[in-house]
């Protein structure tokens, strides 16, 4: 590698900013990635310490590596050697690489196989043809690989090297994750991903890296094979190496290390592995070793490609993985050296071995003096010595009893031991209070105070904007009258109720008849009198339309008349229709007749059956509608004849004949043909769309609508009380299930709750929007609601007051964890509904989903449309809730209501923006153009969704290429498969049924399945560009990829693909998209107005006009004239054009907005409402044209108003990330994916395109892929969801809480159900003994380190600070190190000069709470000497928190090494991890040769190899390196690494440095944020600051109110006024210090302004009641104050500190954060 080379990579990757992502859950799933060996070998080696240097480690290697599909490329072969590896041993690395690849191919089958089975593939280069070839008939989903850097040292001589690999990968559209970023949490596998950009500059490969000359081949081995009597490969190989040696190496030291050499082979091949732990010998050192060592593995390099087994004619067993132990052999080598005496068995196993090489090479060996052999000391056989370097049998498990818990951790019981606890612990550590004793006294209840003024009016201003955004959600804009909810006695299930009145009304009819009253004979005057005004008012419908049909007649344009047609045809209402809705329908089938006839010889076919489409959908609708005449039916039978539905019913009741108001095309003569094809090729070709789409329709009184048979299963079982799985996709009908399980809850009484939980809070305000709009009810006490909102960032309505709480999945699991609510909220909780559950998959927050679904106390109703194992899940799910006697169903249906139609976005070269245009064609459905049905290359065909057109071009492919060997089921012609106008259903069914085929075929070589693939492969000149955006001279790439998406919104807008929603999982990149399209908009806009001489014209009359009136008013005003004759003058004014000519509007050829969906005003009352709010100035302007930028981090006022203007179709363009696709009511037309990216998953695809086609709107929805290659767009439709992945579900905090929780609320049946289930029912549990071993492991594990950490007591009482590690469960595991500085006085010492010494202080707590949360580290090649690089830690916090790593590293040590005394007996695992190939002997020898050691009792005897004892470095270091059957997740250890002890490179200083300056852009600018991830990063801390200021606060005033205290804190967004909160606090302080009676208060929230301070909230934070048990209990005295809060405030001290430090933080904050 040469130097340019180096700086030319290095300045290029300077560029490349990877995303952390789940390649397991959510980027990889199913699909293949890749990995380079090569890269694989050096993260292996360097990070589980494989010895080198002194030994040669080669098995402890191959351990470490065993994994996945891996690729070498031979001209690359020295990445795998760090850069510090001095020369003289680079060679053992080398022959490691040639081992594993022959290891990986071969170890399959064991014992040698072939390579069509093999794991690893070598190629010449990363360039090489054959590669490619590999990568087209294997499509990986990206590579795995190294980027060079080494922890905190920079592989300078391999750097460029790796670079260039990245660089080749992504210029191939291949996405790159850095293998040394790679983080298991759980289930899940993080790692940092770069995506492939768009369009990367070529750089020329590194001189170092040109392909090599082929390795020197050894000469033909003549050799007397049948000397070799044995099986092993790896002796075999061994033997002929040494023979090779001896050749010119013949001196005494040679022939001692040559039979050395072949006993250790002897001692590898019979001693157990446990056996092999050796301490390092100097003989290495020396040059006679090197030089040996160094021929030997040469020649085993370059003879281990050859397959030996053909010289002997027999099989040889694969063992070439453990062929050197280079500590063993320096041990023999010392032992012969020394003249020790070597065991007799030892000898002879070893002498067939010594014999052969001795026969080959002609050096004799077996007489040598060295081989001193005792034959009365035999190898004895004696149980293995396990030893550990630290005294565990001291330290002891402490004791633990608790009632409930006890029979889930029996499997695991161990022996325990008292300790009496440090002195020094107790001077800073007292037990104040149990978290959870002390409660709200039940002698006097609080009476609610009614809310303050200002409070009513934000709740009112609230309900007004509820309100608004509720009326967007219908199609008609318009409010949804809400229905008001009556309770009934018998209220199960739901039934229409019976009218009695009108029964006894009837029957008492009945009794009269015949003797009509004068009332009655009144009634049918009346009856009469309203008949004769209907007929009167029908004869003036008609007549009005026949004028509208004349009127339209006029119109020769075909076009122009069916659009004006059309748009009346809409407008007619319910009455009209009745009366001629049928005809006028039929008028639009007469013109698109006649346009069809017109076009049919003019245009393309295709276009003229485009127009045939639109009048087979008309004449389906006019069959359906009333107003016919038998003068209709006949025409319309004739025009039915047309488009294939002749054998449809058309209706043909006693018909009133009346003339039509025009002439119909069929009364003419001379009608020709239209078509030259069969009826069912042009109903799936074109007429897909328009298909029917009920599946098995009728009606059913519980819903206004006809359901589906699968709805109506879902209604069957909301009326049985079952639990639900529905999988449906969006659109497809699921929206009335969660409606009406709320009705049926609001019905049965007042005290039954619905929880409805949504993944984000947008979903959350748009649920209670439409509960609001929906349900009304009445209540006869306060503080009862329909509906309230819980969420972290706020509170509308009381929470527990309401009958429908809608909420998020972390304030859910906060308020069932509470033990305030165990005993009385909870149990009223009859139904949990789960919106979009797929989210259990996700890496952050599934966790969380997975407890809720085990903790639910009642049937639940999940929901989801992307699940890629339902059944696997669906298992899962009915095992817990049948375990709590629920009946659970999982129901699915596979279709959309509107097929998909996708299309591959290139824009035209010359495209040059000069305003918008519009196609006013006759519009079918979707933009045109072919799809495609896949290909060979990663397509999963089940996967794939076909519309009929698509459907119909795959069977005529497989038709015309099937073969006699793979035929084509002839009843799979359509004629035979469809009779009539085929259903939608029957489409799909004959779809799967082709599928079926097409799936045979492609699993076989010999199908014709590529046929069939390239003549569905589209043929256009794009078919082979990989990928093309629109390019400007001079311009960025990014800049490239946005003129791209403005050109694709300009050609959406001409061809109607608007409304349309534009993906983009970069929050920055949306907002600069937005302001790209905005600036082209107006400049261009700018250069027509200076142009066009009509506006200038117009502009000039503007003037003149403004003039005239501005001398019209100021005459008016000098003229005295009366009230009256100002009135009189002003009515008499003419209206002049120019008083509604606004210069300023948008033009309509230069804005998106659809303005006739939206008054002036209107549209100005909805920007008005976002004056108060700091906005950028481009989004208003954007928002005037159309278009709108909506993601997470966006004002939530704003996204609110996005989402109203949108729905109402002002809004036809919205660029948004992914969380627009999480069940947002948005739908659209047409679904653009405008970039690339890490989050642009299967998952994530599904849910975005799922946005497309608008129910009741649009019949096809359009899926545009734009600036994204074609190869990575069929990638995305077809892959498979990834599978629903189970999630640790035991974390330390969960223990701590639900310990809480069974503590305070007691065992009763629900909190019970809740701990059984969250142990005994989660998915890895079920996964099989091992699994459910380690939740018990865990368990135990978490309660013993509970227990030291002073946080859990012996009988399960959450202690001391337990309140606070649970309210901060969230930041786990950074919460315990929080806690661990906390506990040893290191903040009370830190704070005393909080009031003296107030600016250094904070500095110091800033500092410290930056290295402990949110934590974001440098790139792999930073230093501290970087500039955004985090400060060390103070000294002391530093050793403290080093300290307390130490003693949780002691605490699990201690518990593994007690559990493997009692449960684990006989020696540690000896097989491969991954092909599971048994390495070492099965006998136990104890071979006393010099540096023998110990046999380690905890780490796995494969690293021991190595030299490593039980004397572990770190957490993660255990948890890796345990032996088998000792079950450690190292995610769910407390535990957090400190920079510089435990990892390499620094963190970044963004958090200290935003406290220091408050520079919001520096974060960005200096630090390397992305822009759009910095609002969420700092409003994460301020959520950390505010949980700790207020557990502290609790903790000090001993009266929380538990988890609910916390479930209620407001995010930044929210917040107003911090100095409020403060006070509240400092009071707080005071009145905990004051050892003295006050009255109970509220725990004040955080109030929006100060006049609200005195207000409260409503009363959401008071219970009803108290938990069972605790009434009778003293309230709890605040004991003397502690040694460590002294004179100085101690506790106090902190809180205020830390008080201080959240004012800081926020008021910084608040002035950048929206």
């Amino acid at each position: 590698m040469n130097r340019e080379s180096d700086v030319k990579f290095a300045k290029w990757y300077a560029t490349v900013h990877p995303r952390s992502v789940d390649i397991v859950g959510d980027f990889g799933g199913k699909q293949l990635f890749l990995i380079d060996g090569d890269s694989l070998l050096l993260h292996s080696v360097t990070t589980s310490r494989v010895d080198y240097e002194v030994g040669f480690q080669l098995l402890h290697a191959i351990f470490a590596v065993e994994l996945f599909q891996i690729v070498f490329f031979d001209n690359q072969k020295k990445l795998c050697i760090p850069s510090t590896t001095p020369q003289c041993i680079s060679y053992k690395y080398e022959m490691t690489r040639t081992i594993l690849i022959q290891h990986l191919r071969r170890s399959v089958s064991h014992s040698g196989g072939e390579d069509d089975t093999a794991l690893a593939f070598s190629f010449p280069s990363v360039d090489s043809e054959q590669f490619h070839e590999h990568l087209a008939q294997n499509p990986a989903a990206f590579l795995l690989c190294h980027d060079g850097h080494i922890g905190s040292e920079r592989c300078t001589p391999n750097l460029s090297g790796f670079h260039y690999m990245i660089h080749q990968f992504l210029r191939f559209r291949h996405s790159v994750g850095l293998i040394q970023g790679t983080e298991f949490r759980s289930s899940r596998v993080m790692v940092p991903m770069i995506m492939a950009a768009p369009m990367i500059e070529f750089l020329a490969a590194p001189q170092g890296l040109y392909p090599a000359a082929s390795a020197h081949s050894p000469e033909s081995l003549k050799l007397d094979w049948a000397v070799y009597q044995g099986t092993s490969h790896r002796e075999l190989l061994i033997a002929v190496a040494l023979n090779r040696v001896l050749q010119t190496e013949r001196g005494e030291q040679h022939k001692i290390m040559a039979i050395a050499m072949l006993l250790h082979s002897t001692v590898i091949s019979h001693t157990h592995l446990s056996e092999r732990a050796w301490q390092a010998q100097d003989g290495g050192t020396n040059e006679y070793g090197k030089q040996f060592m160094g021929n030997l593995c040469r020649e085993i390099a370059n003879i281990v490609d050859l397959d030996l087994r053909v010289f002997l004619a027999r099989d040889l067993y694969w063992d070439l993985f453990d062929i050197i132990d280079g500590r063993l052999f320096l041990s023999l080598h010392a032992a012969l050296s020394m003249g020790q005496s070597i065991p007799a068995m030892l000898v002879d196993e070893a002498k067939p071995m010594i014999a052969c090489v001795e026969q080959w090479s002609g050096v004799p060996l077996l007489d040598h003096s060295c081989l001193r052999i005792f034959a009365e000391w035999e190898v004895d056989h004696p149980d293995i010595r396990m030893t550990t370097s630290h005294d565990l049998a001291q330290a002891g498990i402490l004791s633990f009893n608790h009632e409930l818990l006890n029979k889930f951790l029996e499997p695991v019981q161990l022996q325990t031991t008292h300790i009496q606890e440090e002195a020094s612990e107790s001077k800073v550590f007292r037990d104040l209070t149990h978290w959870h004793n002390a409660k709200r006294s039940l002698e006097a209840k609080k009476v609610s105070k009614r809310p303050g003024f200002f409070a009513r009016k934000r709740n009112q201003e609230f309900m007004a904007d509820t309100l608004k955004y509720s009326e967007s959600l219908t199609s008609s804009g318009n409010l949804i009258k809400p229905q008001t909810i009556t309770m009934k006695k018998n209220s199960a299930p739901l039934k229409k109720p019976v009218n009695n009145h009108a029964v006894s009304r009837t029957i008492k009819g009945k009794k009269k008849a015949g003797n009509a009253s004068g009332k009655d004979r009144a009634h049918e005057t009346v009856a009469m009198v309203d008949s004769q005004k209907l007929k009167e008012r029908d004869n003036a419908t008609i007549r009005h339309w026949h004028t509208i049909a004349n009127e339209l007649d006029q119109e020769k344009a075909l076009d122009k008349r069916f659009r004006k047609a059309n748009r009346y045809f809409l407008s007619l209402s319910k009455e009209d229709k009745r009366v001629i809705g049928a005809e006028v329908s039929f008028y639009v089938c007469d013109t698109l007749h006649r346009a069809w006839e017109e076009r049919a010889g003019k245009t393309s076919s295709q276009q003229a059956l485009g127009i045939g489409s639109l009048l087979f959908m008309q004449v389906m609708e006019t069959i359906t509608l009333p107003g016919w005449t038998p003068e209709i039916a006949a025409a319309l039978q004739v025009v039915s004849s047309l488009v294939g539905i002749e054998g449809k019913l058309l209706p043909n009741p006693e018909l009133v004949s009346r003339q039509l108001g025009f002439h119909p095309r069929v009364s003419e003569a001379g009608r020709p043909a239209l078509m030259d094809m069969e009826f069912h090729d042009f109903h799936l070709g074109s007429c897909g769309p328009f298909l029917e789409r009920s599946f098995d329709s009728v009606k059913d009184d519980r819903v206004p609508f006809e359901p589906d048979a699968w709805q109506r299963s879902v209604l069957d079982s909301i009326d049985a009380y079952d639990s639900l799985f529905i999988v449906a996709p969006t659109s497809s009908g699921k929206t009335f299930i969660s409606f009406y399980a709320m009705e049926k809850v609001l019905r049965a009484d007042n005290d039954s709750v619905l929880v409805y939980v949504a993944p984000t809070k947008a979903l959350v305000n748009q649920i209670a929007a439409e509960i609001q709009a929906r349900f009304k009810k009445s209540y006869a006490h306060e503080g009862r609601s329909v509906w309230a909102i819980h969420t972290r960032d706020y509170r509308v309505n009381n929470p527990t007051g309401c009958q429908i709480l809608v909420t998020v999945p972390h304030v859910l699991q906060i308020m069932l964890l509470s033990p305030s609510n165990a005993n009385s909220w909870s149990k009223r909780v009859k139904r949990i509904i789960f919106d979009e559950v797929h989210c259990i998959g996700q890496a952050d927050d599934g966790i969380i989903w997975e407890q809720l679904l085990l903790m639910a106390p009642c049937p639940i109703i999940a929901l989801s449309a992307t699940v890629g194992n339902p059944e696997e899940f669906h298992v899962w799910l009915r095992n817990s809730q049948t375990s709590k006697g629920f009946k659970f169903e999982m129901i699915t249906h596979s279709s959309r209501y509107s097929d998909l139609r996708a299309f591959q976005y290139i824009p035209s070269e010359s495209f040059d923006f000069k305003g918008l245009q519009c196609n006013e064609d006759f519009l079918v459905p979707g933009l045109g153009g072919p799809t495609q049905a896949g290909s060979k290359t990663g397509v999963d065909i089940q996967e794939l969704s076909l519309e009929p057109r698509d459907a119909l071009s795959l069977w005529t492919s497989m038709d015309k290429f099937q073969t006699e060997s793979f035929p084509l089921d002839k009843r799979l012609h359509p004629s035979r498969t469809f009779s009539g106008v085929p259903k939608k259903s029957d489409v799909l069914a004959w779809t799967q049924r082709l599928k079926t085929v097409l799936a045979a075929w492609m699993h076989n070589s010999a199908s014709p399945f590529d046929h069939v693939c390239r003549t569905l492969e589209p043929d256009t000149p794009e078919r082979d560009v990989i990928h093309q955006s629109y390019s400007a001279p001079g311009q960025a790439p990014q800049q490239n990829e946005r003129l791209t998406t403005f050109a694709l919104l300009t050609d959406l807008h001409k061809e109607n693909g608007l409304p349309a929603i534009l993906f983009n999982y970069d929050r920055f990149e949306c907002e600069n998209t937005v302001e790209l399209v905005l600036e082209h908009l107006e400049s261009q806009e700018e250069v027509w107005k200076k142009s066009d001489k009509g506006w200038q014209k117009d502009i000039r009359n503007y003037d003149i006009w403004k003039a005239s009136e501005h001398n019209l008013l100021s005459k008016r005003n000098e003229e005295k004239l009366t009230k009256q004759e100002r009135a009189r003058e002003d009515a008499n004014a003419e209206v002049s054009r120019w008083e509604s000519f606004d210069p300023t509007k948008p033009l309509k050829q230069f804005s998106f907005s659809d303005s006739s969906r939206l008054t002036l005003s209107e549209l100005r009352d909805f920007i008005d409402s976002l004056g108060g709010e700091n906005f950028k100035p481009y989004l208003f302007s954007a928002l005037k044209r159309g278009i709108a930028v909506h993601h997470a981090g966006m004002n939530r006022k704003y996204r609110q108003v996005v989402e109203i203007l949108f729905r109402k179709g002002f809004l036809t363009v919205v660029i948004a990330t992914g969380t627009l696709a999480l069940g947002i009511n948005m739908p659209c037309k047409t679904v653009a994916f405008i970039g690339d990216s890490a989050y642009l998953t299967t998952l994530n695809y599904r849910q975005g395109a799922g946005r497309a086609g608008r129910r009741g709107f649009d019949l096809l929805g359009n899926v545009v892929f734009a600036n994204v290659s074609r190869t990575r767009a069929y990638e995305l439709m077809s892959s498979r969801l990834p599978d629903l992945k189970g999630h640790f579900p035991l974390t330390t905090t969960l223990v701590l809480r639900i310990l809480g929780l069974v503590d305070a609320a007691g065992q009763s049946s629900l909190v019970s159900g809740i701990v059984e289930s969250l142990l005994t029912q989660n998915r890895l549990y079920l996964g099989g003994e091992e699994a459910g071993k380690s939740i018990q492991h865990h368990l135990r594990f978490s309660v013993e380190y509970l227990q030291r950490q002073h946080l859990l007591s012996a009988d399960g009482k959450p202690i001391n600070f337990a309140g606070l590690v649970g309210h901060l469960y969230f930041t786990e595991n950074a919460v315990f190190a929080f806690h661990s500085l906390l506990k040893s006085g290191y903040f009370h010492r830190l704070c005393s000069n909080i009031h003296q010494n107030r600016s250094d202080t904070l500095r110091t707590m800033g500092l410290v709470m930056a290295h402990l949360f949110n934590r974001i580290r440098t790139p792999g090649d930073s230093t501290d000497s970087n500039p955004y690089a985090l400060p060390r830690l103070p000294r002391e916090a530093e050793d403290l928190l080093i300290r307390h790593n130490n003693e949780t590293l002691n605490i699990f040590k201690t518990y593994s090494s007690t559990f493997i005394d009692q449960y684990l007996h006989g020696p540690p695992d000896r097989y491969l991890p991954f092909t599971g190939i048994a390495a070492g002997g099965e006998q136990a020898w104890q071979l006393r040769l010099p540096g023998a050691a110990p046999a380690p009792k905890l780490r796995s005897p494969f690293s021991a190899l190595s030299g490593l004892s039980d004397d572990f470095k770190s957490i993660g270091e255990l948890c890796s390196d345990i032996r088998s059957g000792v079950f450690l997740e190292e995610s769910a250890v407390p535990y957090i690494p400190i920079w510089p002890h435990d990892i390499a490179t620094p963190f970044n200083s963004y958090i200290f440095d935003f406290l220091k300056d408050g520079d919001y852009a520096a974060l960005t600018r200096d630090n390397k944020i992305k822009p759009g991830d910095v609002w969420f990063l700092l409003r994460d801390f301020s959520l950390v600051l505010a949980t700790i200021v207020t557990s502290l606060a609790n903790f000090m005033r001993a009266e929380s109110n538990g988890d609910d205290d916390l479930a209620g804190l407001e995010d930044p967004e929210e917040m107003r006024d911090t100095e409020a909160v403060s006070q509240a606090v400092r009071t707080t302080i005071r009145d905990a210090k004051l050892d003295v009676p006050r009255p109970k208060t509220a725990k004040k929230k955080i109030v929006d302004s100060w006049e609200d301070e005195e207000d409260d909230d409503d009363g959401s934070n008071t219970e009803e009641g108290a938990v069972d048990g605790l009434a009778d209990k003293p309230p709890t005295k605040m004991p003397e104050p502690s040694v460590w809060e002294g004179d100085e405030r101690g506790l106090a001290d902190v809180l205020d500190a830390f008080t201080l430090l959240k004012q800081d933080f926020d008021d910084k904050f608040h002035k950048v954060w929206a």
